[in-house]
């Protein structure tokens, strides 16, 4: 049986939440927190996340890089299953947005990615390529024609392409 323990309050999930001192704190806290978020319902997750983007597009541009390399290297660090669940909220919720923001998001990960390949091979792709697959028809379109504009506005987009395993490419329609 479970027993809370004092030091398992910080890792409570409140929709009021601010994600800044996350970023202070390192990883540790951005797995707990995407550990979290899969752990929730369909409805609390997209609207805890829906609430997340706005405010990361808040952020100043240090905050929101240092956000997505957390982001990068927590996934790593996550139950497969569970970072399907939150992926694909993600996406969902992201889709949403602006076709502009949606952009700009993609092209920072595509960036930090470029300033650490490294990154793509600890991550779980075919978590990752499940969670693209479980949007709809439409988001998948979406989502496609925002990652291959950000990817055209990379200074070295072949540098990128090269980084991204072939099987995520083809799901991509990028080759």
């Amino acid at each position: 049986m479970y027993e809370h323990r004092p030091e398992d309050q910080k890792l409570e999930l409140n929709t009021n939440m601010d994600l800044k001192p996350a970023l202070d704190s390192g990883s540790s806290d951005a797995v707990s927190i995407i550990q979290i978020l899969g752990n929730l319902h369909e409805f609390v997750r997209e609207s805890t996340l829906r609430k997340k983007l706005a405010e990361f597009y808040e952020f100043n541009e240090s905050e929101k890089r240092q956000t997505i390399v957390l982001a990068l290297n927590a996934a790593s660090s996550i139950d497969p299953e569970k970072l399907t669940l939150v992926v694909t909220t993600w996406m969902n919720v992201l889709s949403e947005f602006d076709t502009s923001n949606i952009v700009w998001m993609l092209r920072l990960y595509c960036e930090e990615i470029c300033n650490d390949p490294q990154i793509l091979n600890k991550l779980n792709i075919g978590s990752l390529i499940g969670a693209f697959r479980a949007l709809s028809e439409s988001k998948r379109e979406k989502f496609i024609i925002c990652l291959k504009e950000a990817i055209l506005t990379l200074p070295d987009a072949n540098k990128f392409i090269q980084t991204v395993p072939g099987v995520a490419l083809n799901v991509l329609k990028i080759i």
